[in-house]
């Protein structure tokens, strides 16, 4: 039966290995690998060999040394059907015949053109290989610096929604017209600190919005402007003592609404600066303060779907 020999090219491609890394097992463990033919390119190996390449590279995978993995090789009852099969090789009339020097240094120099021909498929495909990661991170640049653009764009926005909700606050009403006297509104301080409510217990409660920003004084009138419809609204600031009463008039077909918002500045026993409802009043008729939290309750789901 005639055996089948095959390229170190060829073990190193049916073992998915570096043909250099075979290049380094044949010249390390070259005494444990049987071979047949000359030097260089003409030397092949029966295909059982393979099986001597991947246990070298189990090895060296399991943190074997070299020396650990040429003891292995060189127990009794693994190598000498190797050596046999190389004793037979060199037995054959090609390598009886022995070679002269010129012959020598031919294969010699073929074998190191053959090795450097390994080196650089594994040198191109290396520069592939950055190649590609190069792209990757161009490509992701580009994405971040779109996110980027986009995220620049929603603080424009958001930057221009403050203006005129701050031109709002300053006029005292949504109409686009300023009352006939210089209009008194409170500070800016004042409009954003958390907007609460205390209970019978003495506790601040307040409404905590999208990513935990809490619900302010300000965003109670920008949810009375959005949720006008087209409707006129007025707002007029009054100041009586240290407390603010802001006053909304809501323009229906056949009636008008009326809000009266009383505030106050309150330290909480925690010693936070917050602005609290003292009282709540809808067409003359004062809300109880049993139906506040409910308010707040229906304020705060109204204020996340505004914030989405």
């Amino acid at each position: 039966m005639t055996q089948t020999f095959i390229s170190l090219r060829e073990i190193a491609r049916q073992l998915n290995i570096p043909p250099s890394t075979v290049v380094y097992y044949k010249d390390r463990f070259a005494e444990h690998i049987p071979s047949q033919g000359g030097e260089g390119r003409r030397k092949r190996y029966p295909a059982d060999a393979i099986e001597i390449f991947r246990r070298i590279r189990e090895m060296f995978n399991n943190n074997w040394s070299t020396e650990q993995i040429e003891q292995e090789l060189a127990a009794p009852g693994r190598t000498d059907r190797r050596v046999d099969a190389t004793a037979a090789s060199f037995a054959s009339p090609l390598s009886s015949g022995g070679f002269n020097d010129a012959s020598a240094v031919l294969a010699k120099v073929t074998d190191l053109l053959e090795n450097q021909s390994l080196f650089k498929s594994e040198v191109r495909t290396l520069r592939d290989e950055i190649a590609e990661m190069r792209k990757e991170r161009s490509d992701e640049k580009s994405r971040y610096g779109q996110a980027i653009t986009v995220m620049e764009r929603e603080m424009e926005e958001l930057r221009h929604a403050k203006e005129q909700l701050e031109r709002m606050l300053r006029t005292g009403r949504s109409g686009g017209t300023t009352s006939a006297k210089a209009p008194q509104f409170p500070s800016e301080d004042y409009l954003a600190r958390p907007l609460v409510i205390r209970t019978s217990q003495s506790e601040y409660l307040g409404v905590l919005g999208k990513v935990r920003k809490h619900f302010a004084l300000r965003d109670f009138v920008y949810l009375v402007e959005t949720n006008a419809s087209g409707r006129k609204v007025d707002l007029n600031w009054e100041k009586q003592g240290k407390q603010w009463t802001l006053v909304v008039t809501l323009e229906e077909p056949e009636q008008e609404q009326h809000f009266i918002l009383v505030t106050q500045e309150t330290t909480t026993p925690n010693k936070n600066r917050v602005t609290e409802i003292v009282r709540l009043n809808v067409n003359g008729a004062d809300v109880p303060d049993s139906l506040l939290l409910s308010l707040f309750k229906k304020i705060k789901d109204t204020f996340d779907r505004q914030s989405q």
